[in-house]
């Protein structure tokens, strides 16, 4: 008898990121998120950040990430990751307005508190809070 092999779903060059983040998404916007992250032409930028953060910042995710954050980036082209979780270290959406230099400005913070875990959200809020 052979079993059945679920295929990866999962980024070239970002495999393990890729799987831990879709494998999170809900299912019924999950091939949505999939799509925005193979086809750059179609958005997406904020979840390919949020993967490369990923790679450098092995927090946990939650089991389920929350729809309403998911649906902000499948929504809003301009929603990055640049807020987390002071308590579960979840990155959270705001809406970059303009940058200047390499610093992003805020427009819209869309979650002053975790979808998560209702933990307060902020730029470095995390890290802030570990020392």
């Amino acid at each position: 008898m052979t079993a059945l092999l679920t295929p990866s779903i999962s980024l070239p060059d970002r495999p393990q990121a890729a799987d831990r983040l879709l494998s999170a998404v809900p299912l019924r916007v999950r091939g949505d998120v999939q799509r925005l992250l193979f086809n750059p032409r179609c958005g997406g930028r904020g979840l390919r950040r949020w993967l490369s953060m990923m790679e450098t910042d092995w927090r946990g995710l939650p089991r389920l990430l929350p729809l309403e954050l998911v649906d902000v980036y499948l929504n809003d082209d301009d929603a990055e990751p640049l807020h987390d979780c002071e308590n579960c270290g979840l990155f959270v959406p705001v809406r970059v307005a303009r940058r200047i230099g390499h610093e992003p400005t805020v427009d819209r913070i869309y979650f002053p508190n975790c979808p998560n875990c209702g933990g307060r959200t902020g730029r470095f809020a995390y890290w802030s809070s570990r020392s």
